[in-house]
């Protein structure tokens, strides 16, 4: 999910930055007003920004990007607005200390990992009032995957990057039946194209993390309850 330094324009990094810094900033001051005194969350936020930090450093690399475990649901459930300022702070470790990623490029990972999380706050507080905590884990952690696919291909598509190493992808999907009529459609879009391939690439990563959400928030739920407090207040 990490996109490496070099590979984006500096429009795309300078919008990415502006996203990003805007982000902290209206979800620092929505915190404050919903939360009240952001510094007795500073345990847990440090908690969720080391199990982010370690998830995010097992990585396999397809370029331009990479795949590995984010947690971004999961961060995004427990935090909810103040998932984006633990992504940031785990994503510029990962820069500064092991090379993942980039700085220059902090300000697109931040953002294409950060606003997914808000998002997957929202999707679990809907879909708990009608499923359980399992499954509308799941789903929320999934979801928040496919949000930051579909920005990276958005991203992509932007900066003029092709998928040449992934076009074998392409060529798998058009033999399966339930696919090939999705490929077809899309094969002379730059842009579906991209959209195709990144979600087919990332397809395991967005099952891998339902299932680790649908597992880990119940039990959080029932071992730790305190930690979803704040899910709970907003309730």
């Amino acid at each position: 999910m990490h996109i490496s330094d070099g590979v984006l324009p500096a429009w795309v990094l300078v919008a990415g930055w502006g996203v990003l810094i805007t982000t902290l900033a209206i979800t620092a001051a929505w915190s404050r007003k919903k939360i009240g005194n952001i510094s007795e969350k500073i345990p847990l936020i440090a908690v969720v920004t080391a199990a982010f930090f370690i998830a995010c450093l097992v990585s396999l690399p397809v370029p331009p990007t990479s795949l590995h475990l984010v947690l971004s649901g999961l961060v995004g459930i427990l935090l909810g607005p103040l998932a984006p300022i633990c992504i940031f702070i785990g994503l510029l470790l990962q820069a500064l200390l092991f090379h993942n990623g980039g700085v220059t490029v902090l300000g697109v990972n931040g953002a294409v990992m950060g606003l997914p999380a808000v998002l997957a706050w929202f999707v679990f507080k809907a879909l708990t009032k009608k499923a359980n905590t399992a499954i509308s884990a799941g789903l929320a952690s999934a979801f928040s995957i496919f949000i930051s696919t579909v920005l990276l291909a958005v991203i992509f598509a932007a900066a003029g990057i092709h998928f040449g190493g992934l076009a074998e992808l392409a060529d798998i999907a058009s033999g399966i039946p339930v696919l090939s009529s999705v490929v077809s459609a899309l094969a002379n879009s730059a842009f579906g194209r991209t959209v195709v391939l990144l979600l087919l690439m990332n397809l395991p990563l967005m099952i891998i993390e339902g299932i680790i959400g649908a597992f880990i928030v119940p039990f959080i739920e029932k071992v730790k309850p305190e930690m979803l407090e704040l899910y709970k207040q907003r309730n």
